[in-house]
């Protein structure tokens, strides 16, 4: 892969991350739905578009410095996804009633208590992004092989 298509991959896999952002954030929005949240931003940071990409066809670039950086802040992502997660789906008296809105008040308690981890996912990815640019920034400046 040259280094235009290498550029284009890395754009790609950006894009693809700000998707799972914006579905992950939709948690807070929309916990009635959390079946199709949970599919569309996966919880593992191997299986989303982003980490496909960074543990596949983009590790041949795992000499360049600043890729190594990634995945720590990558994988802190899907940490605190999932504890969201896990927050939303919080049992009251042992049913999932709230899910189907019987306990609004239940569900403003998960939703108040999921939030501070939410702003910690946000300047997470502000930080992941923050590397994909430096890395794309070293990658534009690398020479073309001959």
């Amino acid at each position: 892969m040259n280094k235009n298509e290498t550029l284009q991959q890395l754009r790609q896999a950006r894009t693809g991350h700000l998707r799972w952002q914006a579905h992950a954030q939709s948690i807070l929005s929309a916990p009635n739905h959390l079946d199709n949240i949970s599919e569309k931003a996966p919880m593992n940071h191997t299986d989303c578009q982003f980490g496909q990409w960074y543990f596949g066809q983009m590790e041949a670039l795992k000499h360049i410095p600043g890729y190594q950086q990634i995945d720590p802040l990558h994988e802190r992502l899907h940490q605190l996804y999932r504890e969201i997660f896990d927050i939303m789906l919080e049992k009251k008296s042992g049913t999932f009633n709230w899910l189907f809105g019987s306990d609004a008040r239940h569900r403003q308690r998960c939703i108040d208590k999921a939030r501070p981890i939410m702003d910690k996912l946000s300047a997470t990815s502000k930080e992941l992004l923050a590397a994909i640019d430096e890395l794309q920034k070293t990658i534009e400046q690398m020479p073309e092989p001959a």
